[in-house]
């Protein structure tokens, strides 16, 4: 249940960020299902039985590196004045 969840959460994003103009929505959509929808699947691979320590060092990697990797892409594009 997880799974579908994460994934409709992944593929939404996906959608609503094709149709906005604004990159600053585009990010955010993007940023943040992807984000969930990635901690959602690994949660359910956790709950399935797989390897919980690499499990959970790459769900803590997605939590840090997602928004990082946002907050990159936000800056630059205000830095290189595209409006």
């Amino acid at each position: 249940m997880l799974f579908w969840i994460g994934f409709s959460l992944m593929i939404i994003g996906t959608i609503l960020s094709f149709k906005e103009r604004d990159f600053f929505l585009k990010l955010h959509f993007i940023g943040i299902s992807d984000t969930v929808g990635a901690v959602l699947i690994i949660l359910h691979l956790i709950f399935k039985g797989w390897d919980v320590f690499k499990l959970i060092l790459m769900m803590i990697l997605v939590l840090i590196w997602s928004p990082f990797l946002s907050h990159v892409l936000a800056r630059t594009y205000v830095r290189t004045g595209k409006k």
